[in-house]
């Protein structure tokens, strides 16, 4: 009797230790739950408290100066004069002059826009120091010539900044509507003193050299090539004497015969 009590106590307690396992872990599962939940809450209860703090504080902020108007008469004239200082000091610091180089290439432009001046100005400008003569016969030939001196140094076929100038009115008259029809010859003359250096053996290399310099600078500057020419006459074609009966230089004569021509001869047109 006593054998079979203790195997049915046995049995009975066998049969109940699953309740145990089932219990732990019923109580883990509620505990994790519990701080699943803990933490969802906290996190719902703090993101509001962040957006919310900004909104707040502005509304505040801005509602002082309000509410002090309202209380106190009078206070709009004693602020006003506060308020509007500031905004007088920063017109007055916008109004600046404007920037130099901004007026200098805006100055460029509208002498870009501005038309040249015409053949007969420019050699106006340059007859007080006899450097320009010009002549037109008809209306198929028209003839400028300069002196060398305003476009080159002596013994060089290198254009100056004022011949450059001089050069840059001209071609804004050979690309106008009036010579359009017409063929552009660049004369190169010389006097008779002898030159022999590298790169001017005599007169005839100087001579085209400096006719080769006007006709690239007129390129340059927009002009068709078919219609330029460019040619060296040396000495050949003075237009004074270079010397008197003894054989001895007249510079006046020879600072004539330094010269460039620039020819325009209308092109007639076969039908």
């Amino acid at each position: 009797m006593m054998y079979r009590r203790q195997r049915k106590q046995r049995r009975v307690s066998h049969a109940d230790d699953w309740l145990m396992t089932y219990a732990d872990m019923i109580t883990l599962l509620l505990c994790f739950c519990v701080l699943f939940v803990s933490a969802s809450i906290a996190q719902k209860k703090n993101m509001p408290k962040v957006h919310a703090a900004p909104e707040a504080e502005l509304p505040a902020q801005a509602a002082k100066p309000i509410e002090a108007r309202q209380s106190v008469p009078g206070l709009d004239e004693m602020i006003t004069p506060e308020l509007s200082g500031p905004v007088k000091e920063e017109k007055t610091e916008r109004s600046e002059p404007a920037d130099p180089e901004v007026e200098a290439a805006s100055d460029k432009r509208s002498e870009l826009v501005s038309p040249p001046a015409s053949l007969p100005e420019i050699v106006d400008n340059l007859k007080s120091q006899d450097a320009a003569n010009f002549e037109q016969k008809g209306d198929r030939i028209t003839t400028l010539e300069i002196s060398s001196a305003a476009f080159f140094d002596s013994g060089s076929a290198i254009l100056s900044p004022a011949g450059k100038v001089i050069l840059r009115e001209v071609a804004g008259n050979l690309k106008a509507q009036k010579f359009k029809d017409y063929q552009v010859t660049v004369e190169g003359h010389t006097d008779d003193a002898p030159i022999n250096t590298s790169l001017f053996p005599s007169n005839w290399e100087l001579s085209t050299a400096r006719a080769a310099a006007v006709v690239r600078f007129f390129l340059d500057e927009g002009i068709s090539a078919q219609k330029l020419r460019a040619a060296g006459y040396a000495d050949t074609f003075p237009k004074a004497s270079n010397r008197d009966a003894n054989g001895r230089a007249i510079p006046e004569n020879q600072a004539q015969n330094r010269r460039v021509v620039i020819k325009l001869e209308k092109i007639e047109k076969t039908s």
